[in-house]
C-alpha cells in the first residue's frame, strides 16, 4: 500500500479548531464505520508511526490509529510524556488531561473538546478500542502549548516544546505555541487572520476593522501607545509589537507575555512576516500560499512605458512628511513602475523610512505626479495641501500641478501598512501611474 502524507498545521485556540496532520491511504475511499476502521487499522500497522518530544522518543503501548485522516494515540501515554496528569471516567467515557492550569476534555463518540470549557469541533472522535482510549495527538500536544510536524523521512511525529524564529529585530524564542495573541499594529492582525488564527487584543482602529472578525477583540492602543490595563485583563501569551516599543517590554513580560519585536517596510519585509507568523502558528503551508498569491497578483501587473516622476506625500496639513524608498508606499511606488523624486531627500532622524517636505527640493525635482496620503478627509486634505504651497510661485509650475496630476490614495490600504492587501495597493498605484504616462 502506498502512503501519502501532507503536513497541514493550524493555529491553537481556545475558541478554534485545532490543527491536525493528515495522512491519506491510497484506496481507503469507503466513509463507513467498520470499512473506514479497518482502513485506519490497516493504515496504522504499515505506517509504524514514531513520536518524539524534544528529539527523545515518546513510549506508547500501542501503535497509532488513523481515523478521518487524524492520527490517535493512546491517550495516558500522550498526556503523561507532555508533563500532565490524565484521568478517566468509565461511566461518560470522559478523558480528562491537565496542565498548568489547562483542562481539556474529550468523550468517545463524540468529535466536541472542551478546552478550560470553551467548546470545539475536533472532526473526529476519541476512539476506546480493546481497552484503550485513543485521542488526537496533535490536539493534546497543541492544548499544552507545544508545537507538532511530520517528519515523511523518517515517518515521525516531532513535538516541540520551544521555537527560535528569526525576526526584523533578530532571533527570538517562543517558550510555548501562544493561544491569546495581542498585535499592536493593523497588519500584524490581518496576517494572523489570513493564517487562520485570531486575536484576543488588537490594535485601536481609527477605521473600519480589517478583517471583520478581528472587530471584537478588545483594542489595547498602537505603537503610539499601550493601554495596559485593558492589556492586562486579556492575559496574552504573546504580544507582537513595533521595535519602537522596545522601552515598553518590561513592562509587558511583567504581565506574563512574551513580546515579539518585529516590522515590515517593504513588499518583501511583509513576505517574510507572513513566512514567521506562519511558522509560529504552525501554517507554514498556508503562508506560502498566501505569499504565492501575492507574487502572483503583482507580477500581472504592466508597468507603464516610462516611469512617472512621482512623489509621495504622507500626513496631515502642518506636518506633512515625503515616502522614501525605503518606507512601503516608496516601495509599492517602485514596484508599481514609477520613480520616486525622493530617493535621495535626506531621511529624518525619528522616522528613517520618510523625509521632511521641503518645498525647494520638491520643485527641484519637478515630479509628474502627487500622491497624498492622509487619515483625515481626502477633499479637505486636498485642499488644504494646495494652500498651503499657492503662495509659492513656482509650485505653480510644477509639472503635476499643470496637469492636475494630484491624488489621494485610498485611506484603507495606505494610512497604515497594508500587510497581505500590498498587491492591491500597488495596483492602484499602478493605474495612477498609467493614467499619467
Amino acid at each position: 500500500m502506498r502512503l501519502i502524507i501532507i503536513v497541514i498545521g493550524r493555529l491553537l485556540n481556545v475558541s478554534q479548531s485545532f490543527g491536525t496532520w493528515f495522512i491519506g491511504v491510497g484506496g481507503a475511499s469507503s466513509t463507513t464505520g467498520n470499512r473506514q476502521e479497518e482502513a485506519s487499522a490497516a493504515a496504522a500497522s504499515n505506517t509504524a508511526i514514531k513520536v518524539k518530544l524534544d528529539g527523545k522518543s515518546v513510549s506508547l503501548d500501542t501503535q497509532p490509529r488513523i481515523v478521518k485522516n487524524r492520527t490517535l494515540v493512546p491517550y495516558n501515554n500522550i498526556v503523561h510524556a507532555l508533563g500532565g496528569k490524565a484521568s478517566w471516567n468509565a461511566k461518560s467515557k470522559t478523558v480528562t488531561a491537565e496542565r498548568d492550569g489547562l483542562t481539556v476534555k474529550l468523550s468517545v463518540g463524540s468529535s466536541a473538546a472542551y478546552i478550560n470549557g470553551e467548546k470545539l469541533d475536533m472532526g473526529v472522535a476519541p476512539l476506546f478500542v480493546n481497552g484503550k482510549t485513543f485521542v488526537p495527538l496533535r490536539l493534546i500536544s497543541e492544548a499544552f502549548g507545544k508545537w507538532v510536524s511530520y517528519n515523511n523521512a523518517i515517518r515521525t511525529v516531532e513535538i516541540t516544546s520551544k521555537l527560535t524564529v528569526q525576526t526584523s529585530t533578530g532571533p527570538f524564542t517562543l517558550n510555548k505555541k501562544p493561544s491569546r495573541i495581542v498585535t499592536l499594529s493593523s497588519s500584524d492582525t490581518e496576517i494572523i487572520y489570513a493564517l487562520g488564527g485570531k486575536v484576543v487584543g488588537r490594535p485601536t482602529a481609527m477605521g473600519k476593522v480589517i478583517p471583520e472578525a478581528a472587530a471584537s477583540a478588545v483594542e489595547v492602543g498602537s505603537v503610539h501607545g499601550i493601554l495596559f490595563e485593558k492589556l492586562a485583563t486579556l492575559k496574552p501569551d504573546l504580544v507582537i509589537a513595533s521595535p519602537s516599543l522596545q522601552t515598553q517590554k518590561a513592562t509587558i513580560e511583567r504581565l506574563g507575555a512574551q513580546v515579539m519585536f518585529n516590522s515590515h517596510n517593504t513588499f518583501d519585509d511583509i513576505q517574510k512576516s507572513v513566512r514567521l507568523y506562519g511558522k509560529v502558528l504552525g501554517q507554514e503551508s498556508k503562508a506560502e500560499q498566501i505569499i504565492k498569491e501575492m507574487n502572483s497578483k503583482v507580477s500581472k501587473l504592466v508597468k507603464p512605458k516610462n516611469k512617472p516622476k512621482t512623489l509621495i506625500v504622507y500626513g496631515a496639513p502642518g506636518s506633512f512628511v515625503i515616502a522614501l524608498p525605503t518606507s512601503y508606499p516608496g516601495n509599492f511606488l517602485e514596484l508599481a513602475g514609477g520613480s520616486n523624486v525622493a530617493a535621495s531627500f535626506p531621511k529624518m532622524d525619528t522616522m528613517p523610512q520618510y523625509a521632511e517636505l521641503s518645498m525647494e527640493r520638491v520643485v527641484a525635482a519637478n515630479p509628474d505626479l502627487i500622491l497624498l496620503i492622509t487619515h483625515g478627509d481626502a477633499d479637505e486634505v486636498k485642499k488644504s495641501f494646495k494652500q498651503q504651497f499657492e503662495s509659492n510661485s513656482a509650485w505653480k509650475n510644477l509639472a503635476a500641478v499643470k496637469n492636475d496630476r494630484f491624488e489621494v490614495l485610498p485611506s484603507d490600504l495606505f494610512a497604515a501598512n497594508p500587510g497581505i492587501r500590498a498587491p492591491q495597493a500597488i495596483e492602484t498605484i499602478n493605474k495612477l501611474l498609467k493614467a499619467a504616462n
